[in-house]
């Protein structure tokens, strides 16, 4: 059944797509917001765009929507911490 086969490059596409789309959410906030306030918004609104996509993945796999957002937030949030730990040990800060 050719509708049963993996299509790689709608695959790629599409992964590539959702990532630029999700890149926009924080560079918008870095972007659009004053600088008194700008870490602290960009990665509150980063988290929530992550919750909210892991959300809407769970829903469209069947899965349990609140436990994938969750998830989803949480290891993003890891993700940022070691970025931010890494940058700091190189001496690069924000």
């Amino acid at each position: 059944d050719e509708d049963a086969l993996a299509r790689p490059l709608q695959a790629a596409w599409s992964s590539a797509v959702a990532f630029a789309l999700g890149a926009a959410v924080p560079l918008l906030a870095i972007t659009l917001t004053p600088e008194t306030v700008r870490i602290a918004l960009t990665v509150t609104l980063t988290l929530l765009a992550l919750g909210v996509l892991g959300g809407v993945g769970a829903r469209l796999g069947g899965a349990p929507m609140l436990r994938a957002a969750l998830r989803v937030a949480a290891w993003g949030a890891v993700a940022m911490a070691l970025t931010s730990a890494i940058g700091a040990l190189v001496g690069t800060a924000v």
